[in-house]
């Protein structure tokens, strides 16, 4: 067995890759679980108190910087858009929609930093990207109207599709950041600003304390310890390994697969014919953008 420095490199960047994924994946069906006894905003808070609280031991023994002044809106708007809005977004998303059908709505993300990439970071597209943009896109819209009532949107699918706009931000700016600062300062940054954004959700927290379920707060827990505080740690690590923001995030395809097989064991929840669909299209539409759009 060839074990290079080279060859244990990219193991460890696969194993910290498919763990945020798998972690990631999970979230979707406890978000969905936990939305039964805590509201959207106070699971959001919850969940970011649990994660912060996590990362400060580490952040003391490490001595973590404080960020400079010249990055402090990079900051601002990884911690605002790719914590507090993202998870607001989801979680009133997924009040309406299966944890399997956001999961698919996520998964266009690579498509959406793709997009943003020109802008950002100069990466170009070529033509075959533009019609798996489009391709994508039409699935989104299959499935914005597939979940709802007939021939009306399900805003839910849109609060999603927010979310996945606000996961192409973080991982461009996220690139930015870690060519100054180290992968726990610009994980453990981000969770906390985006923490403090979520303090005015406080008194709806405390009241849903009182009448939550063990089963629901453990869950709330969970989505805390591991696909938030550790899987975004994973999540840097890799972006901090790979050149294009496009190419990292294309890996999220692989997330709704995962996402639907837990929620048909933990939740008995099936997406449905037209939402499975569309959920297929946007993800022929990320790959070949993927594979056949970049230049």
């Amino acid at each position: 067995m060839n074990t290079s420095p080279k060859n244990i490199h990219t193991y460890k960047v696969a194993i910290a890759l498919g763990l945020s994924i798998i972690f990631w994946a999970s979230a979707f069906v406890a978000i969905r679980e936990s939305l039964s006894s805590f509201q959207p905003g106070s699971l959001a808070l919850f969940r970011f108190l649990i994660a912060s609280m996590v990362l400060l031991p580490a952040a003391i023994i490490k001595k973590m910087k404080i960020p400079q002044l010249k990055d402090l809106p990079s900051f601002l708007v990884i911690g605002f858009a790719g914590i507090s809005i993202y998870h607001l977004a989801l979680n009133y998303g997924e009040l309406t929609v299966t944890a399997a059908t956001s999961s698919f709505i996520i998964s266009s993300t690579p498509i959406l930093t793709g997009i943003m990439s020109i802008f950002f970071l100069k990466e170009r597209i070529k033509i075959w990207g533009w019609i798996g943009i489009l391709i994508s896109f039409s699935g989104i819209a299959l499935i914005t109207f597939s979940e709802g009532e007939l021939g009306k949107i399900n805003w839910g699918a849109l609060l999603v599709m927010v979310s996945a706009i606000c996961s192409s931000l973080y991982v461009i700016y996220q690139k930015k950041l870690l060519k100054t600062y180290s992968i726990l300062e610009v994980t453990t940054w981000s969770i906390w600003i985006g923490t403090i954004f979520l303090f005015i959700f406080t008194p709806s927290l405390l009241s849903d304390f009182k009448t939550a379920s063990l089963k629901d707060t453990l869950g709330v827990i969970y989505l805390g310890i591991f696909p938030a505080a550790i899987a975004y740690l994973l999540w840097t690590y890799s972006v901090s390994k790979f050149k294009s923001a496009t190419h990292i995030t294309s890996f999220l395809y692989l997330s709704p697969i995962i996402t639907t097989l837990i929620g048909i064991i933990w939740l008995r929840e099936y997406p449905g014919l037209y939402s499975i669909i569309g959920g297929l299209i946007v993800l022929s539409g990320v790959i070949l953008t993927n594979t056949k759009g970049r230049r």
